[in-house]
């Protein structure tokens, strides 16, 4: 596998290599200190398996980098690091295309177990403690338990088809329920909504 590490504090990189190193299989890595870098390395390295990607860096903050880094590599899952774990921080990476927040202050044991579960094809954000205040946790309680059974099912990539079908109603119905659902989360398509679904904790709410 071949990880693309975003991170200006050379001895915090040291420490994600050592981690990485203990994952199963060969591994090469890329190391960048700044978006720019980052981006470059990327547009020539297409076959990039993870990024890692410290929101804290000089010159253009990690943010918007990950936007340019998510039109470069549209299928690679990045995970970003932050030392503030604030909620509307880890809402605004997922909605832009992260797959995972890790906070700095993690430990050994949890960053590794966080890296596996996104290397699975999984979404790791903190103990959903840590959005207890996010706005959109609660606009998603405003949710009918219907549409929490709807956003579940999109959150597992099924069709309006397909949900219409599990949860026994008609496609227009489920239409109706995904409109509204997008509205009440703030998202704009059923990619963010699904990420939303993930990271607030509510993909397990499918029967």
């Amino acid at each position: 596998m071949k990880f693309l590490l975003i991170e200006d504090h050379a001895l915090y990189r040291r420490g994600l290599l050592f981690l990485l190193e203990q994952l199963p299989g060969e591994h090469q890595f890329l190391e960048s200190d700044n978006c720019e870098d980052a981006i470059s390395k990327a547009s020539v390295h297409p076959d990039i398996s993870l990024i890692l990607l410290d929101l804290a860096l000089p010159g253009m903050n990690g943010l918007d980098g990950l936007l340019r880094l998510r039109s470069l590599c549209p299928t690679t899952p990045i995970v970003l690091l932050s030392a503030n774990d604030n909620s509307r921080l880890i809402v605004d990476g997922m909605r832009r295309g992260a797959q995972g927040f890790i906070p700095k202050s993690s430990s050994p044991e949890v960053m590794t177990a966080a890296l596996q579960v996104v290397l699975a094809g999984g979404t790791y954000v903190p103990l959903q403690g840590v959005l207890r205040d996010s706005p959109s946790l609660n606009e998603s309680r405003s949710l009918t338990g219907r549409q929490r059974e709807v956003l579940a099912l999109i959150a597992r990539d099924y069709s309006n088809k397909e949900i219409a079908m599990q949860l026994g109603m008609r496609v227009n119905t489920v239409r109706v329920h995904v409109a509204a659902i997008l509205d009440a989360l703030n998202v704009a398509n059923r990619v963010e909504a699904a990420r939303m679904a993930a990271a607030l904790g509510l993909s397990s709410d499918a029967r």
